[in-house]
């Protein structure tokens, strides 16, 4: 059985995914790696489209629009007395040099790139990104430094793009591995409860496909833009109900008399 085959049977399988115990590490491996994939596409697919588009967006306004300005020991100053917005299709851009404005105050549910005061702000999609201008050093950027920047990155971006998804990708396969670790001691847990014969090695297998139907179903949420209130504790509750229930479908230790 390939890692699909498993994938597709994980998600209402119960029984097959306690047989999974008894297979090699490795296939287990490449399954979880399959996950964090899986779960890295919504944001893959919302950073391509708002990166592709931004930059361009983003330049032309900074070259045609936003006033002149500076940034120099890690603060922004402009000749504007009032924070400057300019709403374009699908992005708001914010200049503010006088500080009124804060990352706090931004709408989140707005795609926006902001220069505010003391930090850069980029929210896609409801993620929220903010880098400090200290970032340059001591070093003064003006207006046309910051064209030259933006032409630099349109030159760059299929090198960088692919280089901060695969960053992505590495760490949110290392928080996996870390959250099925968790679980799987919780799996041993079940079974010294319900006196089921169980091996820390096999519970970390079960518990691999048993963050499946979790994994798809945020996935999924993500891809249609719906927020799910209190997520976190909702992953974790499905992952432990699943466990159970694959848990108990493994034999009872036989008792020596």
């Amino acid at each position: 059985m390939n890692v699909f085959q498993q994938l597709y049977k994980s998600i209402y399988s119960p029984k097959d995914i306690a047989k999974f115990r008894f297979q090699g590490i490795g296939k287990t491996i490449r399954f979880i790696f399959l996950l964090a994939l899986i779960s890295i596409l919504p944001v893959v697919w919302q950073f391509l489209s708002f990166t592709t588009g931004a930059l361009d967006t983003l330049r032309e306004s900074v070259e045609k629009e936003l006033p002149s300005f500076t940034i120099e020991d890690g603060m922004l100053s402009s000749d504007k007395a009032t924070p400057v917005t300019l709403e374009k299709e699908g992005m708001n851009i914010i200049l503010d040099g006088t500080g009124q404005m804060k990352e706090r105050n931004l709408d989140k549910n707005e795609n926006t790139i902001a220069f505010l005061k003391k930090d850069f702000v980029v929210i896609s999609q409801g993620h929220v990104q903010s880098s400090s201008y200290s970032l340059f050093g001591g070093t003064a950027v003006t207006k046309n430094e910051l064209l030259s920047i933006l032409d630099s990155l349109k030159d760059l971006k299929w090198i960088l793009i692919p280089v901060a998804l695969s960053i992505l990708y590495l760490f949110t396969s290392g928080m996996t591995f870390l959250k099925i670790t968790i679980f799987a001691i919780i799996g041993i847990t079940f079974a010294n409860v319900l006196k089921r014969n169980l091996q820390y090695r096999q519970s970390f297998r079960i518990t691999a496909y048993s963050a499946t139907v979790s994994t798809l179903f945020f996935t999924l949420m993500e891809l249609l833009q719906t927020r799910i209130p209190a997520a976190p504790i909702l992953d974790w509750f499905v992952i432990t109900v699943i466990l159970y229930l694959v848990v108990k479908e493994i034999p009872q230790r036989k008792i020596r008399h």
